[in-house]
């Protein structure tokens, strides 16, 4: 069968969709953005603390300043008032010395004050008086040390040459300084470490959280499909749906949604710190964003590509796996285990090629956000040491610039290394919510009619023609009932139409024409649960789930006891096989368990149907398999559960409805024949032919 077109979302309707998953987990995803935000703050406000440092205390030294009488109150007030910003550095002979962030214009200078600095010069220490506006290599200046002068740019300014206990007098404050942004830096990092700790499991949990209710709405939805759907997708495919692509969802909501965020944060703020710190500067470091944005749009295109490409050769690939490995004793019994592992190699080799393509685009992009971060620094560090070099910056901002470029690329780079789970996660949401969005046909009435607590069980087939698909009638013009009480058989040639039947009374499939009642409703008007509830089907493949015996019986119908089971085990006479098991009831069957017989398997299923208690019994060859002696017990066990109750039987083996009310015979879809097994003998038609063909035994009957 040929792979689905999967049906192409877009951006905006995936995330609208996977949100409203995430909806009623608001509190939860908004407690981790809160943290976030944090967490962004403490990460940005490092750098800045180290500028803080460098400048203030580090460099400090070096910053303007003006000096006044020590008994001068009336500048400290003036300096007050006029909001400007200083620190009060050292008492140095009768003078106090004030550092100000940045250099006072002319016309800002306060009465009994004087412009100060302290330069570095052939290794030693200088104040200067009367100047504060930083001396760089381009400004000639030359120093007098017998005169105690400095020449700057023609003027002559005086100086004195400071000891280290001096420079330690006016490194004062800077220690204290320093001690204080090294405690609040290390606060941060804690912090941020802890703060990211409840991050992290407040996502998993909500991604946890989230992922668990898909998959519960994947599969609640699976379970209202109808027998149709699974016979036009592989179980391989669907079982990738709820395991694998749930997974990759997984990531984007417990790591990519709140990480973007995070990102986005880091970026705006990153952005308005640099502008504060230089608008210049951040220009340049900026510049190469928009080869970054060019690139991005570019990769998400190809690699959306890829990932959907990988997730098509991985659901052919598991839906091979799925049926070969079912089928593994056919594949062996006709000796095709070189061809099947050809076709695999030949699957396994396109998913390895699609999975080396995603590897290279990959490689591809991730370097290239990082090459771009690269250049940007290389601008900074040009551009930036030039302005330090001439004065214009200090060398904090340029230190803290080249740390906020790297956290601006950092992000970015992580968008590189999410990108594709990213991708991934959007390619598995459509292949989700595609399958969500293929409605089933098979749909429970508006307004259901009830059937009642128990049913007589009588069945009418009006008229009904049905066909699997259009124009290709496998039923045509069905008209038959079946008394309530009554033993039903239907026989027929393979491909005559009698599994078709059975499927229409559950309502596994929709007919086309006609009319089917349950005691006179329309079977179309009856809750599928309900209408599925008095009807109990023993098929000729049984399946058996893993788990005990109680439980493959009971099927999660906790209303059920073990001692039911084994009380309707015996009434039907098939307790002594289940007693004859290795570990009796409590046998684990299934996946890893004990391995059951055909025909075993067909008790189990006969028990399984006859403890939930229909008021219709069907069986489909469900003694096709079963031993001559079994066969006797369970013929005499139906003749005891069907008194009073509606029974249908489908049969190969003619012998097993012989005793049957009346027998339908049906041909090419057409019912030809119905009447008892003596009369339908007597009309010498179809069924006496088949009779004939299965042997005496069968026409034993014939002149009863």
């Amino acid at each position: 069968m040929g792979d689905h077109k999967p049906v192409e979302y877009s951006d905006t309707q995936l995330l609208k969709r996977m949100l409203s998953f995430a909806k009623p987990y608001w509190k939860q995803i908004l407690l981790a953005i809160l943290l976030t935000v944090v967490i962004v703050i403490t990460s940005l406000a490092q750098p800045y603390i180290v500028k803080v440092a460098i400048d203030s205390y580090i460099n400090g030294i070096y910053s303007p300043m003006i000096s006044m009488e020590a008994s001068s109150e009336d500048s400290l007030k003036e300096l007050q008032e006029k909001k400007i910003p200083f620190e009060e550095t050292a008492l140095f002979e009768d003078r106090i010395y004030l550092r100000l962030k940045e250099p006072l214009s002319s016309n800002e200078l306060l009465n009994n004050a004087e412009k100060a600095a302290i330069v570095t010069i052939s290794g030693g220490h200088y104040l200067v008086h009367g100047w504060n506006t930083g001396l760089s290599e381009s400004e000639n200046h030359q120093i007098n040390k017998q005169a105690n002068e400095i020449t700057i740019d023609g003027m002559v300014y005086p100086v004195s040459q400071l000891s280290s206990k001096d420079i330690d007098l006016f490194r004062g404050n800077d220690y204290q300084g320093l001690i204080l942004m090294g405690v609040l830096y290390l606060s941060l990092i804690i912090g941020a470490a802890v703060l990211m700790y409840y991050q992290h499991n407040t996502l998993q949990y909500t991604g946890q959280s989230i992922i668990y209710d898909i998959r519960q709405t994947l599969f609640k939805h699976l379970t209202k499909m109808p027998i149709s759907f699974y016979g036009q997708h592989p179980i391989g495919r669907l079982v990738t749906r709820i395991t694998h692509d749930v997974e990759a969802l997984n990531q984007l909501y417990s790591q990519v949604i709140v990480n973007l965020l995070k990102e986005i944060f880091i970026l705006i703020g990153i952005v308005m710190i640099m502008l504060h710190m230089s608008v210049k500067l951040t220009l340049i470091s900026l510049m190469l964003i928009p080869a970054v944005a060019l690139t991005t749009f570019y990769f998400k295109s190809v690699m959306r590509k890829a990932q959907r490409y990988i997730r098509l050769i991985l659901s052919r690939l598991n839906s091979f796996l799925a049926e070969n490995l079912s089928g593994m004793t056919v594949i062996q019994l006709f000796a095709r285990e070189e061809k099947q592992l050809e076709q695999f190699n030949k699957l396994n080799d396109e998913h390895y090629r699609a999975g080396m393509r995603q590897t290279v685009l990959n490689s591809i992009f991730n370097p290239s956000i990082g090459l771009f971060g690269n250049l940007s620094l290389a601008l900074l560090v040009w551009y930036g040491g030039r302005n330090v070099l001439e004065g214009a910056i200090t060398f904090g901002i340029v230190y803290a610039f080249t740390q906020y470029v790297r956290q601006f690329f950092e992000p970015l780079r992580g968008l590189a290394d999410h990108f594709n789970q990213i991708q991934a996660a959007l390619a598995s949401a459509e292949r989700i919510f595609e399958t969500l969005d293929t409605e089933p046909t098979i749909l429970n009435p508006i307004q259901p009619k009830s059937l009642g607590q128990t049913v007589s069980g009588k069945i009418q087939f009006q008229h009904v023609s049905f066909a699997y698909k259009e124009d290709e009638w496998v039923l045509n013009d069905i008209d038959f009932v079946i008394q309530p009480g009554e033993t039903v058989g239907i026989v027929g040639a393979t491909g005559a139409g009698k599994s078709s039947i059975i499927q229409l009374i559950n309502r596994f499939y929709d007919i086309q024409k006609g009319r089917i009642t349950l005691d006179g409703v329309d079977i179309k008007d009856v809750h599928l649960s309900e209408l599925r509830k008095h009807i109990g089907i023993i098929q000729q493949d049984s399946f058996v789930f893993s788990g005990t015996v109680f439980d493959n019986i009971r099927l999660n119908n906790q209303k059920i006891s073990d001692e039911e089971i084994i009380e309707v085990a015996k009434s039907v006479n098939i307790d002594s096989f289940f007693r004859s098991l290795p570990q009796q009831y409590e046998t684990m069957l299934g996946e890893q368990g004990t391995i059951l017989s055909t025909g075993q398997n067909q008790l189990l299923s006969f028990l399984r149907a006859i403890i939930a208690d229909p008021d219709v019994l069907i069986l489909d060859e469900a003694t096709a398999n079963i031993d001559s002696e079994t066969e006797a017990v369970i013929q005499q066990t139906l003749k005891t559960i069907s008194k009073n109750r509606t029974t249908i039987i489908i049969a190969h083996r003619l012998s097993t409805i012989q005793h049957a009310d009346k027998i339908i015979v049906l041909k090419k879809g057409r019912m030809i024949e119905m009447g008892n097994h003596q009369e339908l003998l007597r009309n010498k038609q179809d069924y006496y032919q088949l009779c004939r063909s299965q042997g005496k035994s069968s026409l034993s009957k014939v002149n009863a």
